[in-house]
């Protein structure tokens, strides 16, 4: 994952946002592609966390790394290194199953979905939530819904 770098889907998102028709973006993926193609940090709702992202435990500084800061079995999620600041763990930001997601990025998720007049989903199921509920909201309330999935069917095609 460490090699994979953004596609011209990426790209165009990106061009999008610079001509300010996308907002904001409400991302379930982990592999940091969205951050590597220019999208603000402050512009992505990371729900399931960035595989180069670690927090410390301690005063929640934030330290964006170029490369995977996941310690595989680290049942705690301590990447092994400290804080700067006050010399606290860190720790990586992913969301493993069956743990709760981060109330202020999910707040943040929904924040922005109920401001948007247009949600675009693509390449997800919308099963999973709560990515499928903040997808649900601009046509709640009168907006659109463009979904784009390019996932093949059971057949192959």
């Amino acid at each position: 994952m460490d090699r994979a770098q953004p596609t011209l889907s990426h790209m165009s998102l990106v061009g999008l946002m610079k001509s300010g028709h996308l907002k904001h973006i409400i991302s379930q993926n982990l592999d940091v592609l969205h951050v590597k193609s220019g999208i603000p940090l402050d512009k992505i709702s990371e729900l399931h966390g960035n595989t180069n992202l670690e927090i410390c435990s301690k005063c929640s500084t934030k330290y964006y790394r170029d490369f995977n800061v996941i310690v595989a079995g680290s049942k705690n999620h301590k990447t092994g290194r400290k804080c700067d600041s006050c010399q606290s763990d860190l720790k990586d930001s992913i969301i493993n199953f069956g743990e709760s997601l981060n109330t202020e990025i999910c707040t943040q998720g929904f924040d922005q979905a109920h401001e948007a007049d247009l949600m675009l989903s693509l390449g997800s199921s919308l099963r999973v939530a709560p990515a499928n509920a903040m997808a649900a909201i601009p046509p709640l309330k009168g907006g659109k819904l463009v979904i784009c999935n390019l996932q093949k069917n059971r057949n192959g095609s």
